[in-house]
């Protein structure tokens, strides 16, 4: 009779599991469309008869007072084809040296002004390599002193280079961590020297060989150390996985554990009580047996869930922060995590499937340069993970960082990008220290069951906007549920105050004026700019209302001359989008000197005024 009663139960249960497996198998996932990332381009003054360069770029000033023997930071520069212009200072006056120079997108160069007076000057390019080895150090060496002899570099007996001349760069060698005489020599003419130097942990450490042996300048070797950068995690799952195969194991979500502990609990009254409320006679000790069996069952089941409840309610407590996402319902504690022997950055540990990692050899969120989080696109057999939205997310979203204290940083999003694995630039995304940026990470594309990987890999570039109080939205645990054509929503229901009375009025209630938001910038420096050239600077706004912008901009200038111009000049923004204009200085028909203006963006959700600085230098 039992048995009657319940099947139709059990056969319903495996039922309503099978169709939930089948709807997540049939869930689609669309890539955004890739855009260029930007070139990362280093100076180094290795010219033994020139005391300072200064480098422009298209006309506007790049670098400037780099003297001899100094090795500039990375600086961001777009990628493609460039005009570059140096101007060489020595005592004997000043050369201009003009190059084309063509950088490629997310690549680090190392750009080397060499040569002398007698042989000429010129532009050198090396294409860098900054990825890390883990738990180990990378090394390469530059021969940028402008004599024939060849080197020679050896540790000790151990020769690790046979030859190298100028201007030539060694190929990258990989030593074990700590401090080491690098004996570096030369046979004609004879000469040895020797050059120490402490290779730290999974960096990448360039010597620059420049000067002259027995002249002027003399021969010395600069030494520059970077942070080594990480590859790109997985953090895609097999769809075609069982859920019970992933490791490392982590508790399922409290709500679920609680119904395997109510479950337990009821198996242990129906099957372990009932039989004794429905026998009022003795002597049936095989059906004892049986029940009492059912009953440790029963009762095991109920305490594991109590138990492993308890646990997935207490959470370990997250290091130093919460990753906050208003548009797609993300709340998440933040790991702090490191790289993988192989090289490529961790993924959260404690609890791999709901929470998102910091790497934490990289800056804090907020500081100078690009903090990375990474979350999990999804679990193992296809179910939604942290990151599951992150592809819903469009440019000018709110990225929010609170900490322990409640500060609250804001970042906005700028780019939406998806790599192969394999190509994405990782310069970019872990080297980029233009600004304060946080840069967001999951998979994406298809699982390649060979490489036990995703195709691609997404990244979401947001820039920091500002500080300020917010509201969090809800934990970020996605929704079991999933329809055939629509991805799982991480945004849990509105609550509803139980205190307000529901509204008589049929009238909804007017929707939000539209409202001028996520300016770019407030303040564009076009620094120094030669006379006669026009350059060119984006500026992006947006409406965060709910109805139409309508904007209108007007142009100012300190000296009322028409040197500033904008592309477009009024235009509208549908709820949610944005704009881009191009701002533009033209220095043709003005002096030498200092320039500022006004570009004033006047809307019916706001006003903007966005100040416009330069310097005219001569040719």
């Amino acid at each position: 009779m039992t048995k009657l009663i319940y099947a139709p139960w059990v056969r319903r249960a495996f039922l309503t599991f099978a169709l939930l497996a089948l709807l997540l198998l049939l869930g689609t996932q669309p890539l955004p469309a890739s855009a260029a990332s930007p070139s990362f381009v280093r100076l180094v003054n290795a010219s033994p008869d020139v005391g300072i360069v200064a480098v422009f770029v298209d006309g506007a000033k790049f670098l400037g007072n780099v003297q001899f023997a100094t090795v500039t930071d990375y600086l961001q520069l777009p990628s493609g084809s460039h005009k570059v212009q140096a101007a060489l200072i020595s005592i004997g006056g000043r050369t201009t040296i003009v190059q084309t120079l063509s950088v490629q997108a997310g690549i680090a160069y190392t750009v080397a002004a060499i040569g002398t007076k007698s042989t000429g000057f010129s532009l050198r390019v090396f294409v860098d390599n900054n990825l890390m080895a883990a738990g180990m150090a990378r090394l390469r060496f530059y021969d940028l002193s402008p004599r024939s002899y060849t080197l020679s570099i050896a540790i000790g007996f151990n020769r690790l280079i046979a030859a190298l001349s100028y201007p030539q760069v060694s190929n990258y060698l990989r030593l074990r961590t700590g401090q080491y005489t690098f004996t570096i020599s030369a046979s004609q003419p004879p000469f040895t020297l020797l050059d120490q130097v402490t290779l730290k942990t999974n960096t990448v450490t360039g010597i620059f060989i420049v000067g002259v042996f027995h002249g002027t300048p003399p021969l010395r070797f600069v030494q520059v150390q970077v942070k080594g950068l990480p590859r790109m995690s997985g953090t895609g799952s097999d769809q075609n996985a069982l859920v019970m195969n992933a490791s490392p194991f982590t508790p399922l979500a409290p709500w679920p554990l609680g119904l395997l502990a109510l479950g337990g609990m009821s198996a242990w009254i129906l099957t372990g009580l009932w039989p004794f409320i429905r026998q009022r006679t003795r002597g049936r000790p095989p059906h004892l047996y049986r029940s009492l069996l059912t009953t440790v069952v029963a009762l095991a089941v109920t305490v594991a869930g109590l138990s492993l409840t308890s646990v997935a309610a207490n959470p370990a407590p997250a290091p130093f922060a919460r990753l906050l996402i208003p548009t797609i319902g993300v709340n998440a504690p933040i790991e702090s995590i490191g790289v993988r022997p192989d090289g490529t950055m961790e993924t959260p540990g404690q609890n791999p499937w709901n929470d998102v990692g910091w790497y934490n050899a990289g800056p804090h969120p907020g500081e100078r340069g690009s903090a990375v989080i990474a979350g999990h696109l999804d679990r193992p057999g296809g179910n939604p993970a942290v990151f599951w939205r992150l592809r819903d997310l469009r440019v000018g979203d709110s990225v929010l960082v609170v900490d322990a204290r409640g500060k609250t940083l804001r970042f906005h999003v700028t780019r939406i990008m998806s790599y192969p694995p394999q190509d994405a630039p990782v310069q970019d995304i872990f080297g980029n220290t233009a600004g304060s940026f946080l840069n967001l990470t999951t998979c994406a594309g298809d699982w390649i069951p060979t490489q036990h990987q995703t195709a691609l890999r997404l990244v979401v570039y947001t820039s920091l906007g500002g500080q300020g109080p917010v509201s969090p939205p809800p934990s970020s645990s996605p929704a079991p549920a999933v329809t055939p054509t629509q991805a799982p929503s991480l945004s849990p229901a509105p609550a509803v105050t139980s205190t307000q009375a529901p509204s008589s009025s049929p009238t909804p209630p007017p929707p939000s004026p539209a409202l001028l938001c996520n300016v770019s910038s407030t303040n564009l420096n076009f620094g120094q700019i030669l006379q006669g050239q026009v350059l060119t600077q984006q500026l992006t706004f947006g409406n965060c209302g709910k109805q139409t912008l309508n904007w209108s901009i007007t142009i100012r200038t300190a000296d009322g001359a028409a040197w500033l111009s904008v592309s477009t000049s009024n235009g509208t923004i549908a709820p949610g989008n944005t704009v881009t204009i191009n701002v533009a200085v033209n220095t043709g028909s003005l002096a030498v000197g200092n320039f500022s203006g006004n570009v004033n963006i006047t809307s019916d959700g706001g006003n903007q005024t966005v100040n416009v600085e330069m310097t005219v230098i001569a040719v």
